[in-house]
């Protein structure tokens, strides 16, 4: 029996890092539109560095979060809200992420970077973001979190703040494709041979 079968929590956890280091991996790079925000974040442990850049607010509908993103050259960090019920001020305990979506209100961070030789991936186990205000042009917080590798176990104490962030919403395709409404489940599936 595949070992993905045998420990269906160990399969979904690696499935929820590998979306957070690939959301940071797959971005385009630095936001350049108005609704960019700025991010800073410091982290020493393991590995010792900063990061200062702009970052973008997107609401992902379909699975109720938010995803709060920087990005400058190979460097990424990306701090994930699993509200209670909307995104509202307050402080999100940091859980590991296959922990978050169940564990709301709750927040999970990554951070990658570029090594020399590999890629380097953590993810936070313990910590708090406080979100301090919400509002266009006005999304502010700050964190401090203890952050593991995503592949061998060394450790990381990150601190932070954001500021100046506009949400606005997810691609379409931010969960997968959303449920079908009644009304949707009688459209033609335009991606299906019809061959």
């Amino acid at each position: 029996m595949p070992a993905s079968l045998r420990d269906p929590v160990a399969a979904v956890e690696r499935l929820v890092v590998a979306g957070l280091i690939g959301a940071l991996a797959c971005s385009s790079g630095e936001p350049a539109d108005s609704r960019t925000g700025s991010l800073e974040v410091e982290w020493t442990g393991a590995d010792t560095g900063k990061l200062s850049a702009p970052a973008v607010a997107e609401w992902c509908d379909s699975l109720e979060l938010l995803e709060l993103r920087a990005i400058h050259g190979d460097t990424g960090i990306a701090l994930v809200f699993y509200p209670s019920d909307s995104v509202t001020p307050d402080d999100y305990p940091v859980v590991s992420p296959e922990k978050a979506d169940s564990s709301r209100p709750s927040a999970a961070v990554a951070l990658r970077w570029f090594a020399e030789t590999s890629i380097r991936g953590f993810r936070g186990d313990s910590g708090t973001v406080v979100l301090e205000a919400i509002g266009p042009g006005a999304g502010a917080g700050r964190f401090s979190a203890h952050l593991r590798s995503a592949t061998e176990g060394s450790r990381l104490r990150v601190t932070g703040s954001f500021k100046g962030l506009t949400v606005t919403p997810a691609p379409r395709g931010c969960a997968g494709r959303p449920p079908q409404g009644p009304d949707e489940s009688d459209e033609p599936d335009e991606s299906a041979d019809t061959r």
